[in-house]
């Protein structure tokens, strides 16, 4: 809901104080789901943007003439009109983009109720954006300016095919659609999950949290909020002294320049068409007497990467009402007169000391911190499995899981680098839904690769690669999360560092196009760029030991070392001769490997080292002597060991 510009008292007093018109039937409406992402499985042309709305009321209801938008757009830009439309008690509606009824249905297939009602509209400018959006309806009557009868926000939907519904406790459209929804079933067509035609019951009107008192200097400014639930959601109406203030309406009230005559009572009337229910007042009470700033937020020291962005917050109180100045090691900065600091595109020229003051007529309040700007770390994404669908059909049943998407990072880096709270997310791009690295102990050292897998413990990886395609050591961060999943449809990694306060502020940004199953894509060693498919054989590139031969499961987990390959050992192969009255075992090696020569006397006997192991520093042959068994004594088996 759009919260309206904080008003003066003294405007507040010339506005008067008669009583708003509360919502009638109309706020009997609301909207139940919406459908901001579709799967791009199936038939696409047959998938759309679509949202519900629901009467709550008891009395058939008549929608000709409202008008619709989305959260960019008025009562005019773009807004859609409609027809003839008339909702029964407890009927839903469904509203759909650019898409008949008749496709619709053929999408969600015969779990549609055959009475729903499908309206399409066709407007330009009303896309309802994957990346967060609104909804905003207007009755009939409304003029160029009015405010919305129903009003709904929707956060970002990821690559989830699932719609929005609103959150059972507040009603807030906040919830994602799952199989235990109440009414939820899969679309025939793309496996969308949704309930189209079938909402939840209506929500009691309640108050989460009222609003508190509050005590300010005259020439301050205050705001009020409250939280409320109730579906359908509520209209608001500001009240002082129990009546209503013209033209606030929203869930919170904003005062600038306070003097005595706004003290008093603070409450808020909250009407859905079904219930009326009115919050606990809050006192406004105002202080007397000039006095001297005095911080009531003050910003931390702080770090940003190079070419980030920084925002240092101040907050003084004083009568009259502080200003503020802020200074670089020790000078003032132009123009730099707000509460905030803004620094964006930073350099390592901007590391230093700066200094807010905030002052009055009676005095003034100096805080420093110290900001570092910190040199980009060179992490970056080098492998990606996102088809993770296997073609071995026993796989799960021989090691008890399924494959899940993993991804690898690499550092270029020539120190170590903590990875505490560095957040990851998939091509959604938002920060506000990726996932955070808790670990306070995962530091990538140079050189070094992580691999990162969902669901699937470290100990599963390895069973699932080999222990011996993985380089020794290899840290194996597993994850789990909404939203995401990696999809084999083609899809991207965004990684930020712990700092970055910007979508856009990233240590590195992949994407990646449909792939095959089993097989990852990855850097190329030589020219660091990414995106194509693994190879057997090629830049390390191994077949996982838990598939069967001769089904591809494909990739190079951890053997990425600062742009050089480690590839896993060549299998040794033997050959043993008689010499000088001694066996001896001899294999073509690789140098910088080391070589154990182990011996198992019968074959139930186990495996012990012969002799000490051999490092070559060069390739070619080695070979290991043994003392020939005494007479009647078998020379037993040989195995060569290459960690």
């Amino acid at each position: 809901m759009k919260h309206r510009s904080p008003i003066r008292w003294s405007t507040l007093l010339a506005l008067g104080l008669s009583m708003a018109r509360m919502p009638g039937l109309e706020a009997q409406l609301a909207i139940t789901e919406v459908h901001s992402n579709q799967s791009t499985n199936g038939t696409p042309a047959i998938h759309a943007d679509w949202f519900e709305v629901t009467h709550y009321g008891s009395a058939p209801f008549d929608l000709r003439g409202w008008r619709l938008n989305d959260s960019n757009g008025g009562t005019a830009n773009g807004a859609v009109t409609l027809g003839a439309l008339t909702l029964s008690p407890g009927e839903s509606v469904v509203f759909v983009q650019d898409l008949d009824a008749a496709a619709f249905r053929s999408w969600w297939g015969p779990s549609l109720p055959a009475s729903l009602q499908i309206v399409t509209y066709s407007a330009s400018g009303i896309g309802l954006s994957s990346t967060g959006d609104g909804l905003r309806l207007w009755n009939a009557a409304a003029g160029p300016e009015s405010t919305p009868q129903i009003s709904v926000d929707f956060g970002a939907a990821g690559t989830n095919g699932a719609t929005f519904i609103p959150d059972p406790r507040t009603g807030l459209l906040t919830e994602r659609t799952v199989a235990a929804s109440p009414g939820a079933f899969a679309a025939a067509d793309g496996g969308d999950l949704g309930s189209p035609g079938a909402a939840g019951p209506s929500i009691a009107l309640s108050i989460l949290v009222p609003p508190a008192d509050r005590t300010v200097n005259p020439g301050d400014g205050t705001i009020f909020t409250l939280e409320a639930a109730g579906l359908p959601r509520p209209r608001y109406q500001w009240l002082f002294n129990g009546v209503a203030i013209a033209g606030q309406n929203g869930p919170s009230l904003s005062l600038t320049n306070v003097q005595a005559a706004a003290s008093g009572l603070y409450s808020v009337a909250l009407d859905n068409g079904l219930q009326t229910l009115t919050s606990p007042p809050a006192r406004l009470s105002i202080a007397a007497a000039p006095t001297a700033p005095r911080w009531v937020q003050t910003p931390a020291d702080a770090s940003a990467l190079e070419g980030g962005s920084l925002t240092l917050t101040a907050a003084a109180s004083g009568v009259p009402e502080p200003t503020y100045q802020w200074s670089f090691n020790g000078k003032p900065i132009a123009g730099a007169t707000a509460a905030t600091l803004g620094l964006a595109a930073v350099t390592q020229a901007q590391s230093g000391s700066y200094t807010v003051t905030a002052s009055n007529g009676s005095g003034s309040v100096v805080h420093t911190v110290t900001v570092s700007v910190l040199g980009r770390p060179q992490i970056r994404i080098t492998e990606v499995s996102s088809a993770r669908t296997t073609l071995d059909p026993g796989f799960i049943d021989r090691v008890g899981f399924a494959p899940e998407d993993w991804w690898e990072i690499t550092s270029f880096s020539p120190a170590p680098v903590s990875l505490t709270g560095w957040r990851f997310d998939d091509n959604s791009a938002s920060l506000a839904s990726a996932i955070t690295l808790t670990d306070t102990n995962l530091v990538i050292l140079p050189g070094e690769s992580i691999v990162f897998v969902e669901r699937l413990t470290a100990d599963q990886f390895r069973t699932w690669w080999g222990a011996s395609n993985l380089p020794p050591g290899l840290k194996i961060v597993s994850y789990t999360g909404s939203g995401i999943g990696l999809s084999s449809g083609g899809d991207g990694l965004r990684l930020w560092n712990a700092t970055a306060t910007a979508n856009t502020d990233t240590i590195d940004a992949v994407d990646f196009p449909a792939g095959d199953p089993g097989i990852s894509f990855n850097v190329d060693p030589d020219t660091k760029v990414f995106g194509k498919p693994s190879a057997l054989d090629v830049n390390g590139v191994v077949q996982a030991v838990a598939t069967l031969e001769g089904v591809k499961e494909w990739g190079s987990p951890g053997r990425i070392r600062a742009g050089d390959i480690v590839r896993p050992p060549t299998s040794p192969r033997l050959a043993a001769v008689l010499a000088e009255g001694a066996l001896r075992i001899s294999l073509q090696a690789e140098a910088s490997r080391t070589y154990r020569l182990q011996r198992r006397s019968g074959a139930d006997g186990s495996w012990s080292t012969v002799g000490a192991s051999q490092t070559p520093t060069a390739d070619g042959p080695i070979s290991f002597t043994v003392p020939l068994p005494t007479e009647g004594e078998s020379a037993g088996l040989f195995r060569v060991e290459v960690p």
